[in-house]
């Protein structure tokens, strides 16, 4: 018998198409194991419209309605004042008991709230972020919801550290890093090495190096430092080599250097990144220490580790809670000499590596049902 209906709302893209998705479909599963019916209502970049007259899909046995991606300034202040959508859709459930907002938009949280508070429905923030936007818009919105009213909600759930502490004496939260299920035919399939040697050493990066995320230029002038004695190869997934370049165009003669070594993949389907991923020896980003990057939790730190691979970080979040050096991964400092680290890094052997790889998935703190408990608690806490 369920207890109930739970909806949850944001600018996630269901199933698969950004980092939301896959955090929101996690915490789903937890609570439609406890007896939950979660809807979601998502964003589409496909939909012709915001019509709520039909599901737009079911996605792993989860309701989706979808609304249209914002185009047109009337379309983008719709998305930021209205919760027009939102009423439509929970007017055809029953018995909801509460509704989650993803990193929702200030103003319509507001109304949101208000809505619900009037019909005993009980509001969660699901935090997974604190951006530092210099778009006018974007900063007062963020200010406004990060600063005051996720303060004055019935609970957060935060995706970090830096976040609990922050909201802790406010309201009730609870600390939830991104998960994985370990059921879906991603994590199931087996994949094959690739042929680069058996003496030769395979990093992997994947994602989007950017002004506040990823500093892959760090990366590769280590690299272009190290003693050419050690072989290795570097998958750069993402991004091509000529986006590198516009990136950083002074990095053209370290690029011809290591031409040999470095390969640019560019965009490819997550499914086809994780095989890459699991290749790896080792998975390696590095990021500044910032709020930006303290504030939210890498998504592709808990998806290499579910894949069997170390990974090579800088002390940001709460990875310093989950990295055991040389056991399953390895701490650079992006002040320090990250050549030195690496050329450590690619002497050692094939069995310590395998050992390496092994514990990763045999002690994944990220299985989406080791946190039904803290779940449990947050909502019992919030009086669901």
């Amino acid at each position: 018998m369920s207890k109930g209906t739970i909806l949850y709302i944001g600018g996630f893209e269901l199933p698969d198409k950004n980092a939301a998705a896959h955090r929101v479909l996690n915490n789903a599963k937890i609570l439609r194991d406890l007896g939950y019916n979660v809807v979601f209502i998502d964003i589409d970049r496909s939909v012709k419209s915001s019509s709520s007259e039909q599901k737009s899909k079911t996605t792993q046995g989860f309701d989706c309605w979808s609304r249209k991606y914002p185009k047109s300034i009337p379309e983008w202040f719709s998305y930021l004042y209205s919760i027009k959508h939102f009423k439509e859709i929970s007017s055809k459930y029953n018995n909801i008991k509460a509704v989650i907002c993803y990193n929702y938009q200030s103003y319509a949280l507001l109304k949101l709230m208000n809505y619900c508070r009037k019909r005993d429905i009980k509001v969660i923030a699901d935090c997974s972020e604190w951006y530092e936007d210099k778009r006018i818009i974007k900063r007062i919105d963020t200010t406004i919801r990060m600063n005051y009213i996720h303060k004055k909600i019935d609970g957060v759930i935060c995706i970090s550290s830096y976040l609990f502490k922050y909201y802790n004496k406010y309201t009730k939260t609870v600390i939830i890093p991104p998960l994985v299920d370990l059921q879906e035919a991603k994590w199931t399939e087996n994949t094959d090495r690739l042929q680069l040697g058996p003496d030769s050493l395979h990093l992997v990066y994947s994602g989007t190096p950017g002004k506040h995320k990823d500093k892959l230029n760090y990366i590769i002038k280590a690299l272009s430092n190290v003693n050419q004695k050690y072989t290795y190869s570097f998958s750069v997934i993402g991004i091509t080599k000529q986006q590198y370049l516009d990136y950083y165009p002074a990095h053209s003669s370290i690029i011809e250097k290591l031409d040999h070594c470095i390969k640019f993949l560019g965009r490819i389907s997550h499914e086809d990144s994780l095989k890459y991923v699991k290749d790896a020896d080792f998975v390696v980003f590095v990021r500044e220490d910032k709020r930006v990057n303290n504030a939210g939790f890498p998504t592709k730190f808990v998806e290499s580790i579910t894949s069997g691979t170390p990974v090579i970080t800088t002390k940001i979040s709460d990875l310093d809670d989950y990295i055991i050096e040389g056991e399953n991964g390895f701490f650079v400092n992006l002040n320090g000499n990250i050549t030195l680290t690496l050329e450590m890094i690619l002497q050692i052997d094939r069995e310590k590596i395998n050992y390496m790889k092994a514990l990763c998935k045999d002690e994944n703190p990220f299985i989406y049902q080791k946190h039904t408990g803290k779940l449990t608690d947050f909502l019992g806490q919030i009086g669901i």
